[in-house]
């Protein structure tokens, strides 16, 4: 049976990355890697240990508060994103506000200051198309700016809160 080893320098610590071995018992310095399942935990980082009573070294999973703050911003982040470029309803009419969508809209505003009598066929998310006059599509305009606000001024509350968690079980209490 193959086993992996890795190298423990003379602090204690496992270097490099583990390798199959074919040779029992295997060289002076060198001890059984041990493979673990990781966490689906986001905050944790996984550092090397040796575990000398053992004569095994494996990964274990560490949480550092600093770098546990900066992953759940990510991953706030990406919430943020995921909901600003999603949809957003106006008037009952849900809308798409990716990127490009978010253009088209404003594009129609800008239409519709220019020339009060402009009215526009616009396909909603579903598919489906409604027309909208210039006072409306305004309107419309509006939501969008209100949506977008709206998911950054959660996400900036949310931010505060990580800064000001102190500990791993109040960070995964914040949540989108």
């Amino acid at each position: 049976m193959k086993k992996k080893y890795v190298w423990i320098n003379e602090e204690g610590i496992p270097e490099g990355s583990p390798q199959t071995r074919m040779v029992e018992p295997p060289p002076e310095g060198w001890v059984e890697w041990q493979d673990v399942e990781r966490d689906e935990n986001p905050l944790l980082i996984y550092e090397p240990q040796y575990f000398e009573e053992e004569g095994v070294a494996r990964l274990v999973a560490v949480f550092d508060l600093e770098i546990a703050r900066t992953e759940k911003w990510w991953l706030i982040k990406a919430d943020r994103d995921a909901q600003e470029f999603g949809t957003f309803e106006w008037n009952s009419y849900v809308f798409d506000c990716d990127e490009v969508s978010q253009r088209r809209i404003q594009g129609a505003v800008q239409l519709a200051a220019l020339d009060n009598t402009t009215v526009m066929d616009w396909t909603l998310a579903d598919n489906s198309v409604q027309t909208f006059n210039a006072t409306e599509l305004e309107q419309i305009g509006q939501a969008l700016a209100a949506h977008v606000n709206a998911c950054h001024v959660k996400a900036r509350g949310l931010r505060v809160q990580i800064d000001a968690a102190t500990t791993e079980a109040e960070l995964g209490a914040i949540v989108w």
